[in-house]
């Protein structure tokens, strides 16, 4: 998965239309893993 997908994703994640390009500075690896914490984090507290 490309860099910007990612970032899309943790968008979508965060519910934001902030502008997360900063994020593009970081690894792809460091993405994936925001992106995952992020997911856990929303779906443990919905319920």
């Amino acid at each position: 998965m490309v860099k910007e997908k990612i970032i899309e994703i943790i968008q979508r994640l965060l519910i934001t239309d902030a502008d997360l390009n900063f994020l593009s500075t970081l690894k792809k690896t460091e993405l994936e893993t925001l992106a995952a914490c992020i997911r856990d984090r929303v779906d443990g507290t919905q319920e």
